[in-house]
């Protein structure tokens, strides 16, 4: 699948390198052997794109005789608007309890990730604009804040209480990647989950 081959060797994957993916043993079996397996694919409810999710899956044995090292990880596979393959780590149990009960896999990760109904919120790449009642929190100095290092957050209010809300905010992204987004009224400003991984396969970088 060209998805999961652009994303194995995307340059935005972080320092630990890319998916290598193969095998590789000895007379003795000793060695290792990096594969995948497809759990789930659909499109995402705003742009229609299409999305997968695999896991990747480490089998090592260092001596004969001695029991494998097994270790998994699982990722969102998708498009970002400049057309580039994303790499997002996610929790197991999210994919298994979305099988188990018949749901959208591919929504029910998605609801993970932000922390809220995927169709109801406003997002830009890693960051969503959840839409809330009203803010509790201090009004902070100024109208501008940058979020994650490269979402630059405009709004009539921000305040701060160890989370970010906006009143009529705008979010650009200062690499240029997604378009600009805009919201009317009071937002919660949500950075998305990412499930811990293992090394041997890393994420991309938003």
């Amino acid at each position: 699948m060209n998805l999961i081959k652009e994303a194995s060797n995307a340059n935005k994957i972080d320092e630990h390198g890319s998916w290598d993916f193969g095998a590789e043993f000895d007379r003795k079996g000793r060695g290792s052997a990096l594969n995948w397996d497809l759990y789930a694919y659909g499109f995402d409810y705003f742009s229609k794109k299409l999305l997968v999710i695999i896991q990747i899956r480490q089998y090592v044995l260092r001596k004969k005789g001695y029991y494998p090292q097994i270790r998994k990880n699982y990722y969102l596979l998708g498009r970002n608007e400049d057309g580039h393959s994303f790499a997002h780590s996610i929790e197991s149990n999210v994919i298994h309890s979305a099988i188990r009960k018949n749901k959208d896999v591919i929504l029910s990760v998605q609801n993970w990730i932000f922390g809220h109904d995927y169709k109801k919120i406003i997002r830009q790449g890693d960051i969503a604009l959840v839409p809330i009642k009203k803010a509790t929190a201090q009004p902070i100095e100024g109208s501008q804040l940058l979020i994650e290092e490269s979402h630059q957050l405009t709004a009539e209010m921000i305040c701060q209480n160890g989370n970010v809300y906006a009143k009529n905010p705008t979010l650009v992204h200062l690499k240029d990647v997604h378009p600009t987004v805009k919201g009317n009224g009071w937002f919660k400003v949500m950075v998305a989950n990412r499930a811990s991984y293992w090394k041997f396969a890393a994420p991309t970088i938003d």
